[in-house]
């Protein structure tokens, strides 16, 4: 694998993505498969406790590549939303009184497990949709 020149852009031949450890606004272009790909990252702050970094999906045609994200490690919680629906839930039973909107699965009652961890990559490898919005949480 190597980096690209642009920025966190990863090409080899396992994978092709995007490796994410700063929470800043970025943007990243790329091709896949002929694909033109453009890949818009936003942080906020709705609260004090907590940020979101968002990424926006555009994209000729849905394409597969991964996203690795860095969950901060003092972060005291987190989750991940695709298009508003919880793809990871929290790592933590402290979960913040008034935590930002998600649409949860019918599947709550059932004991949940999640692979983030504070300090750690997440991986996220999915056939991305133009238009998609993922959504990472992170509680302090």
């Amino acid at each position: 694998m190597k980096k690209q020149d642009n920025g966190d852009i990863i090409r080899g031949n396992l994978f092709t993505g995007i490796v994410v450890s700063e929470l800043t606004d970025k943007e990243y272009h790329f091709s896949i498969d002929g694909s033109d790909v453009t890949v818009t990252q936003r942080v906020t702050s709705p609260k004090d406790d907590r940020k979101v970094l968002g990424f926006l999906f555009l994209m000729d045609k849905p394409s597969r590549f991964r996203l690795d994200v860095l969950i901060p490690q003092d972060c005291m919680n987190a989750q991940i939303s695709l298009n508003d629906k919880e793809l990871l839930g929290f790592f933590s039973k402290e979960i913040p009184e008034d935590p930002e909107y998600v649409e949860m699965s019918h599947c709550n009652d059932a004991a949940k497990y999640t692979p983030l961890a504070p300090g750690k990559f997440q991986s996220l490898n999915f056939r991305w949709e133009s238009g998609d919005v993922l959504k990472c949480f992170f509680y302090y």
